[in-house]
This record gives structure tokens, C-alpha cells and sequence, in this order.
């Protein structure tokens, strides 16, 4: 992205731009606009986003976090336009709360930014990741979920998030526990110190095969950051979690599957615009590494194309009996969003299995 960086540091837009572009997109804003939004360190790149997005007439702006992931040319694709997804919606939880100001979504892929707004008086320093948890429902406002789970929050240490983890988030005493959705894997990155009391942080998750995000709302909960004194001792900034509802919406090409099984050898696998989901059984793949070097996609040309050049794995797994491999799996992270429209099938080995 070395020349996106260049060209965000040289780029002088005309005189009276910035106060034409901020009125437009305020006025373009629906009511219920978030209000909590530090602006100060990337005003600059929303700036160019917007000269580049004016420039070709588009008339959604991306946070420069997604623009940095993916790319200026991705926000002017037709496909970036069919992801996107303007949110800008806010939960007050008590004395903090949560904004959902942009989503990029597919049928099985979410990147979303999120803002955690500090209560007042917490400390400006370092803070850890909240842990999020992802649920298919739309039954609780925050309201409801406090009255409901008080008693139970007082009693966990937020400060610990393998306590609260595994004791409570997890198990059915948690009312949200039923609608849960079942997720492949997640990430998140963090734009730097609180600024004006509001983290933001930009998340990243893919869901199994079963799961379709546009299908119901997702509500989303988080468990309070912790912020680290210079001893090491972690400190929870609230005493209990926060929730948001949304419903993602997507206009592209759902996910394809590839499926075989022929006796001891099973392939199956999920493509979407943003990853690869792999799983293989009896192939012989002594890891996830070897599996992915392996995958191709078939092009309508016949063609093939290597998935271990279009991406990245966070890790994988494989399990077999005395430490023979049986079961390999992983999902490769595509580096640009994909047109899944232009594949046919998956190849692996001596096996062309069709992608519908």
C-alpha cells in the first residue's frame, strides 16, 4: 500500500473541499447519525477517500481501516459496492456504549468498525480487545438483557475473560446462548489509544457453512475492554457487557460449496467474496499448509488458479489417529474481494469437484 500511503500524504485537494464534502455526507446521513466518532488522525485518509470516491461519481465513502485492508481500488468496484454497508447505528449501554459505523458483508464474512465509547473519567492509556460473541436474534434491546442478567453479571470478574468465558458468555445461563451463531474464526485490529474516550476497532469474522448473515439480525456482544496499568494488572472499564443489533444486508453472489465423497476421501469446502473455507479427509495432506498449496480454482476458461496466491491462513487444523493426519482444515483469507462468480470448481489432487 506504499503507494496509497504516498499518494494520501502528497494529495492536495482544492480549496473549500473538505467543508463541501463534510456537508454532503452529513446531509446524506440518515437521522439516527452515530454521534460519537473521533475524526482527528484519520481525516486525511478519509479525505482522499473521498476525492478518489467523487472522482468516479460513487457516493459512499469507506473507512480508510477498510480501505488500508483492501485496497482504494476495491471501494470502486462494483463488487465493493454490493458489500458495503453504511450502518451508523448506536446502543447505549448504561454508562458506555457501542457504534456499528460501516460493515462489509457477504452471506458468510463480516468486517465491521466498531466504537467502544469509555465511560466517563477512564483512563487514556493502552486497552486489551474486547471479546465478542455473535448471535442470530433481534429479541433483546440492552434493557431487557441488563434486567435479565444482572444478578449474573455481578458475579463474574470481567477482568478475566477466560472466567467469564467459559462460566457464563458460553453456557445456557447466557438468555442469548440459544440464538448463537457457530463461527469458523475472527480477528480485529485497533487503531491506536482511545481518542476523545472512543475506541475503534475493526473486526473481522467467518461463519460456518450453516450460517446466512443476511437472514436475521445479528446481534453482537461485547465484553468490556481492559485497560493495563503499567504493572500489568488489568482492569475492566465497566462492570458488565455491552450489546448491538443490525441487519446486514448484501447484494452479491452468495457462497458456493464444493462437496465430494468417495469413500475414505471427503472434500468440502465454502467460497465467498472474502475467503475460502477448506476441509479434506483422507488425502494425505500432512497439514493445512500442504492442503492450501494444493487447492486451485477453476476458471469458466478452464483455467486454474492457485488459492495460495490469492490469500492468507490464520492457522488450521488436523486430526488423526496416531499422529497421521486424517482430517485437514483452514480458510484462506483473500487479499482482494473476489468475483466468485468466475469459478466453476475446486481442484485438488486427481478430484475436480464443482463449485454450486
Amino acid at each position: 500500500m506504499n503507494l496509497y500511503h504516498d499518494t494520501m500524504e502528497s494529495c492536495a485537494p482544492p480549496e473549500g473541499m473538505r467543508e463541501r464534502l463534510k456537508e454532503n455526507v452529513l446531509s446524506a446521513r440518515p437521522g439516527g447519525a452515530r454521534t460519537y466518532r473521533p475524526r482527528k488522525k484519520r481525516r486525511a485518509a478519509l479525505l482522499l477517500a473521498a476525492v478518489l470516491l467523487l472522482g468516479t461519481s460513487a457516493t459512499t465513502i469507506w473507512d480508510p481501516l477498510f480501505v488500508r485492508r483492501f485496497g482504494p481500488q476495491a471501494a470502486l468496484s462494483a463488487l465493493g459496492g454490493a458489500v458495503f454497508q453504511e450502518v451508523n447505528l448506536t446502543s447505549v449501554c448504561d454508562d458506555v456504549s457501542l457504534t456499528v459505523t460501516q460493515a462489509l458483508c457477504s452471506d458468510k464474512n463480516i468486517h465491521f468498525i466498531l466504537e467502544y465509547k469509555l465511560p466517563e473519567g477512564a483512563p487514556q492509556g493502552h486497552y486489551n480487545f474486547p471479546q465478542l460473541y455473535y448471535y442470530g436474534t433481534g429479541s433483546y434491546t440492552w434493557e431487557e438483557l441488563r434486567d435479565a442478567c444482572r444478578e449474573d453479571w455481578d458475579k463474574q470478574d470481567w477482568s478475566n475473560w477466560q472466567s467469564f468465558s467459559s462460566d457464563y458468555m458460553q453456557s445456557e445461563a447466557n438468555p442469548l446462548w440459544p440464538s448463537r451463531l457457530s463461527k469458523d474464526g475472527s480477528s480485529g485490529s485497533f487503531s491506536g489509544e482511545p481518542e476523545d474516550g472512543v475506541l475503534t476497532f475493526c473486526f473481522s469474522v467467518d461463519f460456518q457453512a450453516d450460517v446466512d448473515l443476511t437472514a436475521q439480525p445479528l446481534t453482537i456482544l461485547a465484553t468490556p475492554p481492559c485497560f493495563e496499568g503499567e504493572d500489568g494488572t488489568r482492569i475492566a472499564v465497566t462492570d458488565h457487557p455491552a450489546i448491538i443489533t443490525f441487519q446486514p444486508v448484501y447484494n452479491g453472489p452468495q457462497a458456493l460449496s464444493a462437496v465430494l465423497d468417495e469413500g475414505d476421501v471427503k472434500i468440502a469446502a465454502t467460497l465467498s467474496p472474502f475467503s475460502l473455507t477448506l476441509e479434506t479427509e483422507g488425502m494425505g495432506y500432512p497439514g493445512y499448509e500442504d492442503m492450501v498449496k494444493d487447492a486451485r480454482l477453476v476458471t469458466r476458461d478452464g483455467g486454474e488458479k492457485k488459492v495460495s496466491l490469492m490469500g492468507l491462513t490464520n492457522g488450521g487444523s488436523s486430526f488423526g489417529p496416531e499422529g497421521q493426519p486424517l482430517e485437514v482444515s483452514t480458510t484462506v483469507h483473500f487479499l482482494l474481494i473476489t468475483d466468485i462468480s468466475e469459478f466453476t470448481a475446486l481442484r485438488m489432487g486427481d478430484y475436480t469437484v464443482p463449485l454450486e
